[in-house]
């Protein structure tokens, strides 16, 4: 009824760019006390702002709610995937959903360095493609015999050869596999991308950093002391 009677000062509301912080028209400003029900009308009313009106409520209502809004820089992707790394094993893929900014084959480089699997012998690269999926499928059957690691990137452009890794992973043995072997994937999100591997498989991911403090933050965690000595 209020909706009906005072349209014109909601469609105010409602057009503004950026609604969860304005007052609520009429008595439902009175709603501005219990903030749950301010976030049921934003829910309601203008559900693209639900993203910020969360991030709002959560700094308004917790001690230290900045603390779970925004990324302070200390994890970036190279130790996403060391963590990642220690939680695996071989019949478990790894993948990592790719995002803005995130530069995970070189990160994987790094970590196959620091893991001593980069000899040229057991750790392989192949950034997926037109033709590549059988030059894969071969390079993941010796690596499971040997034990090496194995990075297929860019997966989301090998839809056609997706059902095949979907039936390699599903088809490891964990008696017979190498204990050493990895299995590093990494994609776009995109709805070819096997449901099993999503299940199975550890999933890691880094969101793109908000403005140009967060994405400062994020340039200079990559600075290691060593890189500015050489």
């Amino acid at each position: 009824t209020d909706l009906q009677e005072a349209s014109p000062r909601f469609r105010e509301w409602y057009n503004h760019a950026t609604p969860e912080s304005e007052k609520l028209p009429l008595d439902w400003r009175e709603l501005e006390r219990t903030p749950f029900l301010k976030l049921l009308v934003v829910r309601c009313l203008r559900p693209d702002r639900m993203t910020t009106a969360i991030e709002n409520f959560i700094v308004e209502m917790m001690p230290g709610g900045t603390r779970f809004t925004e990324c302070d820089g200390e994890l970036n992707s190279f130790q996403v995937l060391e963590l990642s790394y220690a939680d695996s094993g071989p019949t478990v893929p790894l993948y990592f959903i790719l995002s803005a900014g995130a530069n995970v084959g070189a990160d994987i480089d790094r970590l196959a360095q620091k893991m001593d699997m980069v000899d040229g012998t057991n750790y392989h690269n192949v950034s997926l493609g037109q033709g590549q999926g059988p030059k894969a499928e071969a390079m993941i059957e010796k690596a499971m015999e040997e034990g090496m690691w194995v990075c297929l990137q860019n997966c989301h452009l090998a839809e056609s050869w997706m059902p095949k890794l979907d039936v390699i992973c599903e088809t490891i043995d964990a008696e017979t596999v190498h204990p050493d072997f990895r299995l590093w994937l990494s994609a776009m999100a995109s709805p070819a991308f096997p449901v099993a591997i999503l299940q199975n498989g550890i999933k890691m991911t880094l969101e793109p950093p908000k403005g140009l403090k967060a994405n400062l933050i994020r340039s200079y965690t990559r600075v290691t002391d060593e890189y500015v000595e050489e």
